[in-house]
């Protein structure tokens, strides 16, 4: 039984990883050769520079080492992951002393339905896997201890351990971070 899960859970990482890498950068023309960007008037400069995109904002910046340490009820600092790419934001809060609280704050810029898209299919191969969480985001469900909030486009995963109460945490996490974002 539990090979199964984790083959789902496999399979769930992979479908989102599979989505973010298949978006087309072909900008031609339906039926021509030619790439549109080559026919295409050149682009004007702004005349202000633009204001940073919200993909831009950083995870420990969503949710504060304090604002976490207030809302787990421990002390713990953050950290940004040093895991690289593109459209995705992590933050790691580790604890002040001792082994937890742990958290990992993750937001994917643009990975929301896939990720609820790939929910709704392991729940139906595996009824039980996922377990729906009411009130938070446009749509919330765990595996383990993994908890996958969609907020529009976008994806926001809190991992715990060590966390006691998780539910009510996680909502308060959200709302700190969503008012940000």
């Amino acid at each position: 039984m539990y090979p199964k899960r984790l083959m789902l859970v496999c399979l769930l990482l992979a479908l989102t990883t599979i989505n973010g890498c298949s978006k087309s950068d072909d900008t031609s023309t339906p039926g021509s050769a030619v790439p549109a960007a080559t026919t295409a008037k050149p682009a004007q400069a702004p005349a202000v520079a633009a204001a940073p995109s919200r993909e831009s904002a950083k995870a420990c910046d969503l949710v504060t080492s304090a604002e976490m340490s207030t809302i787990l009820g421990s002390a713990v600092v953050g950290a940004e992951s040093n895991h690289k790419s593109s459209g995705k934001t992590e933050c790691i809060y580790k604890p002040a002393t001792g082994i937890s609280p742990y958290v990992e704050f993750s937001v994917e810029w643009g990975e929301g339905e896939t990720a609820m898209n790939s929910m709704g299919a392991m729940a139906h191969t595996e009824p039980g896997i996922t377990n729906p969480y009411a009130g938070i985001g446009d749509q919330a469900a765990a595996v383990g201890t993994s908890l996958m909030i969609r907020s529009g486009a976008d994806l926001i995963t809190i991992t715990f351990s060590g966390v006691d109460d998780a539910p009510p945490k996680a909502k308060k996490i959200f709302d700190t971070a969503k008012a940000r974002m």
